[in-house]
């Protein structure tokens, strides 16, 4: 039964192919094929008709599909397995035996419409989820090309903060833009303000992401990754790869952004510390 089911699913993925054929096209004009009959007394393995009716007066044994034609049981029919039938309608006569299974998928206007439209939805989701897919993989390597002497030096620094300090002072921070934002947001008048805090994000993003990269391609650099671009590569990929992940990805976005707001935190208080001892 499994192996019917699986065949099944193949019929109807190439059966698609179908939707991209104007209305008016028929399904004599594309197969050319005559109505294919079991007659009474006549017993079938699996019946496959692309392109016109069947008319089952006899048994079936095995599965029976139907693309872009009518299927007819008669009285005297008798089918054991999966009966689909795509582009068309099924008429069954009363008498007529059938199995437990059947589908049938009409290709009118407003299911090809709906797919369509779910589809292009679907495609257009999954082409902004590898946009920013794409976009957190090199926002690390263009800060470390662009960022000059300093930005490699702060790449390549070793971490004075634990992880605990960074997520302490992430979670701290995190508070902080949360309640801000929810007063802006209340007074309407400070909306314009939020903008500061998307570029607070966007940078503690660009730090966090460089930083954690570094560092997680840096477990493979002495047998894999001799370069120091292709380190931040191979580690931004491996962390991006892991946000895709569903409900997992969700907690890795969260922590991702906690522990590089907590990295922003920390260099704007060492950065200001340095600052004043001048």
């Amino acid at each position: 039964m499994m192996k019917k089911k699986i065949l099944s699913l193949i019929v109807l993925l190439t059966a698609a192919i179908l939707f991209f054929y104007p209305q008016g096209v028929s399904a004599r004009s594309l197969f050319e094929h005559s109505e294919t009959t079991v007659p009474v007394g006549q017993t079938v393995d699996d019946l496959y008709v692309i392109g016109g009716n069947a008319d089952i007066l006899g048994h079936a044994s095995g599965i029976v599909i139907v693309v872009n034609g009518n299927l007819h049981l008669s009285a005297t029919a008798r089918v054991d397995g999966t009966v689909v039938v795509i582009g068309g309608k099924i008429t069954q006569d009363e008498g007529a035996v059938t199995g437990d299974d059947i589908y049938n998928i009409t290709l009118d206007t407003g299911t090809q419409n709906s797919l369509l439209i779910g589809g292009g939805i679907v495609a257009g989701l999954w082409l902004i989820q590898l946009a920013g897919s794409l976009l957190l993989i090199l926002i690390p390597l263009f800060f470390y090309l662009v960022g000059g002497r300093k930005a490699k030096a702060w790449v390549k620094r070793k971490p004075i903060a634990s992880w605990r300090k960074q997520f302490y002072l992430g979670s701290l921070g995190s508070a902080i833009l949360i309640a801000f934002s929810l007063l802006c947001i209340v007074t309407l008048v400070g909306i314009p303000l939020l903008l500061v805090v998307f570029l607070i994000l966007f940078a503690a993003l660009i730090m966090g992401m460089t930083s954690f990269s570094h560092m997680i391609g840096g477990f493979l650099q002495e047998k894999w990754i001799p370069n120091e671009w292709v380190r931040l590569v191979i580690g931004a990929s491996l962390i991006v790869a892991f946000m895709n992940i569903p409900l997992i990805g969700w907690l890795v976005w969260l922590l991702m952004m906690v522990l590089s707001l907590g990295t922003f935190t920390h260099w704007l208080y060492t950065f200001r510390k340095k600052k004043q001892t001048e």
